[in-house]
């Protein structure tokens, strides 16, 4: 019994090693597609088979290739190491400048928040006050302001009234 065990685990090790073996390589790119297809249509015409096959392979073959090309935009470009990540500039409105440098000038550290605090001014213009709220009290315990959190959601609240809406 115990030699039948260590023969049926032997036999699934050899098994599993197969298959792994098996799985290397599997990353194909457009040159290994075409020479693969190349070579297979070419062996078909070979080894007996019609020249109508083969012709008709290497046909749709050029077919799909000039395809993929025609859908693939002009400008693309294959991939490449990015060697550093390159600076992001917010665009606002000058609308959104002046809502934010109000803010700046009363008071609030607005560096790194500006995208949260336009959009809960914005959210003030549709009459929803819940963010407001959050983001005075989260400004407040970031250290991003000295004004009580009631006074922050009211300077964010007349500001945006005053700039975005």
């Amino acid at each position: 019994m115990h030699r039948a065990h260590k023969a049926g685990t032997l036999a699934a090790l050899g098994a599993a090693s197969l298959m792994l073996a098996a799985c290397g390589g599997a990353t194909v790119d457009s040159s290994d597609v075409t020479a693969s297809a190349t070579q297979t249509a070419t062996s078909a015409a070979t080894t007996g088979a019609s020249t109508s096959t083969a012709t008709s392979t290497e046909t749709s073959m050029a077919t799909t290739t000039a395809a993929s090309a025609a859908e693939a935009p002009a400008n693309e470009r294959p991939a490449r190491e990015v060697s550093s990540i390159p600076e992001m500039s917010a665009h606002y409105s000058p609308e959104e400048d002046a809502f934010l440098g109000e803010l700046r000038n009363k008071g609030i550290n607005i560096n790194g928040v500006e995208d949260q605090l336009t959009a809960t001014g914005f959210s003030l213009c549709d009459g929803t006050t819940f963010t407001r709220d959050a983001v005075a009290g989260q400004l407040v315990e970031q250290r991003r302001t000295n004004l009580d959190p009631a006074a922050a959601a009211q300077l964010i609240d007349d500001t945006a009234h005053a700039n975005l809406c």
